[in-house]
């Protein structure tokens, strides 16, 4: 009986030992899986991307490009043909002006004058003719008619040989502003409205001051409205080298290559140079501290790799570090890594 009982008593200690042998095997197998992780790579190379500086501003007429119009008489204005903004082309008639009662009368004396002055000078050759008159008195009369003439000329110039005169459009443009009301009494050579050159509207944008990304005549940039419309390109035209009293802003003026809306608001993105380095989405990028690092995968396992961010859009980063070509660069599921981690991956992202 005694023997018996021992070998039950050996049986029972060996089956426990056995279960409890497969379940540390179940155990360290499970633990194996619980320290890999599962990410999504994509392969790396490296490339340029451009270094923008964004500003924003409103399109108007440049100085040089704006022409203010007036008529040399007294008279008003009795009718527009057109309203700020308007767009015009050359010989497009703009407005109607009336003469002055006063500027009509000296209008028909500078007529009178002129003719009374030309029969003087026939009458003097006539009688010069006759030996009743001298060489002298002839030159007399004929400069006499020569300054008759000059006046009228004058006053047909700058006010016309009616009593109403068409202001034309000189060339074209848009007509930026208007200065006077209809039916004003105006004094010779008031201002009547401000017209704009077609290719003489810039963007004027205010830039904050940064000495290693400032914008420089020729840059390229793209505008974008900040309204409705598509974005047009253009180059820097002017940059400002004192900061504006009012806003504190470098102002930079843009001449864009096709027509822009006075009045409109627009962003400008100026490229002001090029980033050199590895591109790689934003998301692969992982702050440790104060410094950045990426994760490769090489054998199964994650490689923390250092890096120095070098410059970014709003998806792409660009940075400089020991990257290998080779390795695929963890874009998803990269927070969770540590150095030597193994990984399970899924297709690299082409």
């Amino acid at each position: 009986m005694n023997t018996r009982l021992c070998r039950c008593i050996f049986a029972l200690v060996a089956l426990s030992l056995a279960g409890c042998g497969g379940s540390a095997a179940d155990s360290d197998a499970g633990g194996s899986d619980k320290v890999s992780a599962a990410v999504i790579t994509q392969a790396v190379h490296q490339g340029s991307l451009p270094d923008v500086v964004s500003a924003y501003g409103t399109a108007a007429p440049a100085i040089d490009a704006a022409s203010t119009l007036s008529i040399q008489a007294e008279g008003a204005v009795t009718q527009f043909d057109v309203t700020a903004g308007t767009a015009v082309h050359r010989g497009q008639r703009l407005l109607t002006f009336t003469l002055s009662p006063t500027a009509a009368a000296a209008y028909q004396q500078a007529r009178t004058a002129l003719n009374v002055a030309q029969a003087a000078r026939e009458h003097t050759a006539q009688l010069l003719a006759h030996q009743l008159a001298t060489r002298d008195q002839l030159a007399q009369a004929d400069k006499a008619a020569s300054d008759a003439r000059s006046a009228l000329d004058a006053l047909r110039k700058q006010q016309g040989d009616g009593r109403t005169m068409e202001l034309l459009a000189p060339f074209d443009g848009i007509v930026s502003s208007i200065a006077v009301t209809r039916g004003d009494t105006l004094q010779p050579g008031a201002a009547l409205l401000s017209l704009a050159r077609g290719g003489g509207v810039l963007v004027s944008v205010g830039l904050e001051m940064n000495p290693q990304h400032a914008p420089v005549p020729g840059d390229k940039v793209t505008l974008v409205p900040l309204g409705a419309g598509a974005p047009v390109t253009g180059v820097v035209k002017r940059v400002a080298g004192m900061l504006d009293p009012h806003t504190h802003l470098q102002n930079a003026d843009i001449a864009p290559d096709s027509p822009v809306i006075a009045g409109m608001g627009y962003r400008a993105d100026i490229t002001v140079g090029q980033w050199h380095g590895w591109l790689i989405p934003r998301d692969a990028l992982v702050e440790d501290g104060t410094a950045w690092q990426v994760f490769q995968v090489a054998g199964g396992k994650a490689v923390k790799v250092p890096v120095t961010l070098v410059g970014e859009s709003d998806t792409v980063s660009v940075v400089s570090g020991t990257l290998d070509a080779q390795r695929p660069l963890v874009v998803v599921g990269n927070t969770q890594l540590e150095d030597g981690m193994a990984v399970r991956t899924a297709e690299p992202v082409k």
